[in-house]
Formats: C-alpha cells, structure tokens, sequence
C-alpha cells in the first residue's frame, strides 16, 4: 500500500457570509417617494402609487418632514419608522361617527403565484387617539377595493394583528406581520380595519372618545423563499480545514430561532468533519420554517498524481503490453490518441490503458501523441496531460 506523508493544517474557512436580500413587492412601502410635498390632509395619493378605496372622498392621509403641515407636533412626537414619509388612517370611530373606516391601497409589482407563501409585515403607531383598537391588516385581492363611503370593508384580512392584542403603544412602531399561501392573480393590498364593528376590541381614553388615529409606515411583502438559509452549494475541503457556516437570513427577520443537525442553536456552525449539515430557521414574525443543506466532502489534496509511461510494447509477451497508467483508480479518465498527422486513432472514457492497436490492428512502431483527461473522484478537480508515447515492438 502506498504511504503518503500528510501534513495536517487548521484553515478556517467561511461562505455564504453575504446576507440574502429580501425583495420588497411593495412599491413606496416605506412612503419615501412623493410626487407633491403633502400640503393638507387626505393626500395619500401624494406617495404615488398609494391611494384609498374611497375614491369619491379624500380622507386617508400622507405626512412627510418637507411640510408638518396641519400638526406641527406629528413630527416633534411622532417620527417615522424610517426615513421621512409615512401614512395615516382613522381605523374606527371618528367624532360621532361609529363604524367609521379608512384604508390605503396599492398594487405589487407582480402577481402573486398559487400556492405559495408569502410574507407580508407593517408597523404601526397610534397618535393623538381616544380609542384603542386591537383589528388591523393587510386584505390581498385580485382587483382593486372600491368603497364609495366611509363604511367597513369586510373582507377576511391573509395578514393580521392578533385579537386582543390592543395596539396602544404611542411611543414605539408596532410590528404587524404574516404569512398566506396565494390563491393566485392577488396584485393589490389594502390595509385597514376589516372587522366588524361588534367584533373590535375597543379601550376607550377617557371620557370624550372622539377619534381613533393610527400612522403607518414600511410595508413589505415578499415570496417567504427570501427568507431561506444560503448555505451555498455543496463543496469539498482539504483534510485539516474547517468550515463556518452562517445562516445568513436577511436582517429584515425579526425572532430567529435557529436549530442545526445537532440540535444546537446559534446562527453559525463550524464544519471539520464530512458529511450532510442542516439548519432549520424559525422566523416568529412570519410563523414560518425555512431550511438548507449543504454537503461537505474531504480529500486528501495531496492525491497521488496520475503516472503515465513514456513507451511501452504491445508484442503479447505479457510484459509492459499496454500503455497503462498509475494511480488512475483515483482519477475518471478520458484519452485521447493521435498518430503524427494528428489523426485520433483511439479514444476511451474511463479506460486506464491503450492496447497499441487501431481498429482492432496493432499499430506500427512510432511515435504518438497524447491527451488524457483525469479528474479526481473526489474533489472533482481536473488535471489535463499531454505528451508522447513511443510504441516499440
């Protein structure tokens, strides 16, 4: 058996160290982008392409930092969730009106594809409010929600806040999240109050409960894929090396839990023995499970090299008949054989050996030239050698 001196080394080594990015199907999801600098209330339509379901009203709003417009202290107690825009809508009961709703539309970029999952997440404020509610979401639809008055839309919500979670935080953006399996064709959202007026949860401030007013700010949604783990491809290390896997999961992911082959729980995972690697991610705001595999192979990168004669004599002594190589076990092979006029007179695909003939005839004693192809069965690595055989009888 043949010895090999191996020299082991410790080497660290990290891939996917890029975070996957989420793409947001949202156009405007953050209210940045204005065609006019909001100069009263009920502009929504100002963060294009924002609007509302009641066309024949204006009432939803849009604020932005260029103008503090009617309240000057939106934007003293009331900032953002990121950047400089936002929208606000009154969800229920506004002065004496019960039952009162408003709601901001858009349409996604693309359809969205039957059957699969999408992840959809907003924030949310209440400011300058008398009424605490706890019903709010996201309605997809295939066409665009028309209401031509101020009455509930009540259309079952994919995406949701949980019943009886009171949103009352007036000095931080409340998170609402989900996920839904696509019907299919869905292209519009619209975000509001869709529950009936017997079914809201209500805490009133007060005695004088005159109004419910809630900002809204950074929507997205997107195809719960962008949420996988990249592990990157499989791949094959020198023996000695060590490998750190990292999640990867985009940062827009908030509540990770993470859970790898071993049962152990941090976002990265160091590799120094071969074999199949795992990880299952949890994503609690989704309510999801992603997961990715990678498999890690390990060679000896010092792997014999290929040994090719440089003669030998095809007389059927029984001696040195072949033109047969060392170490091709290690190694799928192609060659290839050229007579001096470089015609191919012989070509064989894992064969470790010429027998000198051409088309069942031996050939003449001369010269040849050629080319074989080894690739090392396990790290896949390919090595091309040229040169000449003489052929002796």
């Amino acid at each position: 058996m043949k010895k090999t001196i191996l020299i082991l080394f410790i080497f660290f080594i990290s891939i996917s160290s890029i975070y996957a990015q989420v793409i947001n199907l949202v156009p405007n999801g953050d209210f940045e982008y204005y065609t006019g600098c909001p100069t009263s209330m009920g502009q929504i339509d100002s963060a294009y392409p924002w609007s509302q379901p009641n066309i024949l009203n204006c009432s939803s709003e849009y604020f932005n930092t260029c103008n503090n417009f009617v309240y000057p202290d939106f934007f003293v107690d009331f900032k953002p969730h990121s950047g400089n825009g936002f929208a606000g809508i009154s969800p229920s009961d506004f002065y004496i009106i019960q039952d009162y709703r408003e709601y901001i539309s858009n349409r996604l970029y693309i359809n969205l594809v039957p059957n699969k999952k999408y992840c959809a997440k907003f924030y949310v404020k209440m400011i300058k409010s008398k009424i605490i509610i706890d019903a709010f979401g996201i309605f997809f639809s295939n066409n665009f929600i028309v209401n031509s008055s101020f009455t509930p839309l009540l259309y079952a919500a994919q995406v949701k806040n949980p019943r009886g979670n009171m949103l009352a935080d007036t000095a931080n953006w409340m998170r609402i999240a989900g996920s839904f399996n696509a019907q299919g064709g869905e292209q519009y959202i619209t975000i509001g109050n869709f529950e009936p007026q017997d079914s809201v949860t209500r805490v009133y401030l007060g005695t004088d409960p005159t109004w419910c007013y809630y900002i809204i700010d950074d929507v997205t949604v997107c195809d719960c894929e962008d949420f996988k783990p990249k592990l990157n491809k499989d791949t094959t290390l020198c023996i000695g090396q060590q490998l750190l896997l990292k999640a990867n999961i985009p940062r827009e992911a908030d509540s990770v839990s993470y859970t790898w082959q071993d049962g152990s729980k941090n976002s990265t995972f160091m590799v120094t023995q071969p074999g199949t690697y795992w990880l299952s991610a949890y994503i609690e705001d989704y309510k999801i499970t992603v997961t990715d595999s990678i498999t890690v192979y390990y060679t000896d990168c010092n792997t014999p090299q290929l040994w090719i004669p440089n003669s030998f004599t095809p007389n059927g002594d029984g001696l040195n008949d072949k033109f047969e190589y060392g170490n091709a076990a290690l190694y799928e092979i192609k060659t290839y054989i050229y007579n001096r006029w470089g015609q191919l007179i012989f070509e064989s695909e894992n064969t470790d050996y010429w027998d000198g003939s051409y088309k069942g005839k031996p050939v003449q004693m001369d010269v040849y030239n050629y080319r074989i192809e080894a690739t090392d069965k396990i790290s896949k690595e390919k090595k091309v050698f040229s040169g000449r055989v003489t052929v002796l009888k």
